[in-house]
């Protein structure tokens, strides 16, 4: 069975023009699915604009039935305002869907923000981006590498983020959206997975188990200079940020950045814990 690739297009009136001609140079698609902003199936009372929805309306039909003609399995994703938000969390949940598909996208069409969400959202799929711009043929459009996935494979830096995406939702609306660094620390320390664990020789006694003050006892015991370069990876990727708390000048505090959550949103995975299965679960 031929890997999976998935090919996202933003909604535009000359998509049906643009798909055909895509296959020249991808003719591994295996799953097509249009991203339409929501205002393009709402009646205007501006005869120009309702021309143009329903121009494009007519494109997303021709794309659907191409694909149908090919056997393609094809869908479609209604985005609703705000944008960025709406686009992070459908093409999250279709990576999730997809986990090993390789990703292409087709920003031709569509409005600005629409496709400046779905650009931004590339590079955490190691998608592939192309366009055709003023030119007849689709062209791919170069983007960084981003090791996040990798790195966000150890399921101690998911914890840590769905600690920090859960503090910052309980407390919307208020001024105080860090974390104390003890906190995050005590929340880790009975869901800590080591990376690697030393195997006991023959002979060796048994290793006491460790308990904190509330008789939890997990299943390794999480040392301090471990946690502190957990903080320290997330710092240097940019998913979380650190300060001084200005209650205490030795307590750091520590608040999750927006590529924390999308990184969050796109490579935790609900079997790592029950916390980051519930924070995966509530937008």
């Amino acid at each position: 069975m031929p890997p999976e690739h998935v090919h996202i297009i933003s909604a535009g009136e000359n998509i049906h023009t643009a798909y055909p001609a895509t296959f020249r140079i991808l003719p591994t698609i295996t799953h097509t699915i249009v991203f339409v902003e929501s205002s393009v199936h709402e009646k205007s009372s501006n005869p120009d604009i309702e021309k143009i929805r329903h121009v494009t309306r007519n494109a997303i039909e021709a794309v659907k039935e191409i694909s149908t003609s090919l056997s393609i399995p094809h869908s479609r994703e209604i985005i609703y305002p705000p944008t960025y938000p709406a686009v992070r969390d459908a093409v999250a949940r279709i990576r999730r869907e997809h986990p090993d598909a390789r990703f292409t996208f087709d920003l031709s069409g569509g409005s600005k923000p629409l496709c400046m969400a779905l650009f931004s959202f590339a590079p955490w799929l190691e998608g592939e981006v192309y366009s055709t711009f003023d030119e007849k043929n689709a062209r791919n459009i170069p983007l960084p590498d981003r090791p996040v996935r990798t790195m966000l494979a150890n399921p101690n830096y998911q914890t840590i983020l769905a600690i920090l995406i859960r503090m910052h939702r309980r407390e919307q609306g208020t001024l105080k959206k860090w974390v104390t660094r003890q906190y995050i620390f005590k929340q880790l320390w009975s869901m800590y997975v080591p990376s690697r664990t030393k195997k006991p020789k023959p002979g060796d006694p048994p290793v006491p188990p460790v308990k904190n003050k509330k008789g939890i006892t997990p299943a390794f015991d999480l040392k301090h200079g471990t946690f502190s370069d957990f903080m320290r990876t997330l710092m240097d990727a940019g998913l979380i940020m650190e300060r001084i708390s200005s209650d205490s000048k030795r307590e750091k505090i520590y608040q999750i950045t927006e590529s924390g959550e999308t990184a969050f949103r796109f490579f935790a995975t609900a079997t790592t814990n029950s916390l980051v299965r519930t924070v995966l679960q509530n937008k």
